[in-house]
């Protein structure tokens, strides 16, 4: 038999026992993300948090600060500036730092409530088919945790079987719990409707068929929204980049042999604006408009 392999910290485990004595300091800075950490996923403690963003921030810092004084130095700056420059810098990509750790679960919570409603109705018409096959409740979310392509709903599903099954609860302490770390306001209001009906006895399967049906029928107008706000940045893209320019360097063209200048400008420096210019960042919005209304509904 081989000795078994020392197990490592990672990340987290290492930013705690370096910096848990500092992090106790910290903790009332980050009181308000309690519970935006329980509901992004990290899977770390509070404590824990805190520690790895004075850790990660402690060496921005430094980092900082090291920028700041190469900079001051190839550029000569007087003594003060050259004292004022890393001090600045360090202390400002602290903050930074800082700054990002505070939002970071936020950011994280809403992405993963976003990606937990759109795979809900998939879940819960798996779950309202193992319930016609008379699958128990437990098993139900049993048979969830275990798929390889579950998603977001598979990985809420693993850690109810978890508490299950380590922390000694029954389903609906397990249910509860979720309920309250859960990013996602829908899935919770299903969690909680899944807890009476399996509590009280009453008709799971019809509940879980109703509940699908709904949640479909809301994904339908979901995308049926999407796919009309995609035709609309559709058509402002045909319109502001395809119609405009042509307009306008029609336009030019005309002044040209008119005038040969408009405020100033040559007819010829305002054709290379309208191309080099006016065109990309109209294209790169409509992209990040695009991009964006898209993502709002898949993620």
């Amino acid at each position: 038999m081989t000795a078994k392999e020392p197990r490592r910290l990672g990340f987290w485990g290492a930013s705690y026992v370096l910096y848990s004595p500092y992090a106790r300091r910290f903790e009332g800075l980050f009181d308000g993300v309690r519970e935006d950490l329980a509901r992004s996923g990290l899977m770390v403690t509070f404590r824990a948090y805190v520690a790895g963003a004075l850790f990660t921030s402690t060496v921005a810092g430094v980092a900082g600060a090291l920028a700041g004084f190469t900079a001051a130095f190839y550029a000569r700056l007087p003594l003060g500036f050259a004292v004022i420059l890393p001090a600045g810098s360090g202390v400002l990509a602290f903050a930074c730092s800082m700054a990002a750790f505070y939002f970071l679960p936020s950011a994280m919570a809403s992405s993963r409530g976003r990606r937990l409603d759109a795979e809900l109705p998939y879940a819960v018409g798996h779950m309202s088919v193992l319930a016609t096959a008379s699958v128990t409740p437990e098993r139900i979310f049993d048979v969830l945790a275990r798929e390889e392509d579950g998603g977001v709903v598979a990985r809420e599903s693993k850690m109810m079987v978890r508490d299950m099954a380590t922390m000694g609860m029954d389903l609906t302490q397990a249910v509860e719990a979720e309920i309250r770390r859960s990013p996602s306001d829908r899935f919770g209001e299903f969690l909680d409707g899944f807890r009476a009906a399996s509590v009280s006895g009453g008709d799971l399967n019809s509940y879980l068929s109703r509940s699908a049906s709904a949640m479909m029928l809301d994904r339908r107008l979901q995308a049926k929204a999407v796919g009309e706000n995609v035709g609309m940045v559709a058509e402002i893209y045909t319109i502001v980049l395809v119609v405009a320019p042509l307009l306008l360097l029609i336009m030019f063209s005309v002044m040209g042999a008119i005038v040969g200048s408009f405020a100033g400008l040559s007819v010829l420096t305002l054709m290379y604006l309208v191309g080099y210019l006016f065109v990309p960042v109209g294209g790169l919005v409509s992209l990040i408009l695009a991009d964006q209304t898209v993502r709002k509904e898949v993620e």
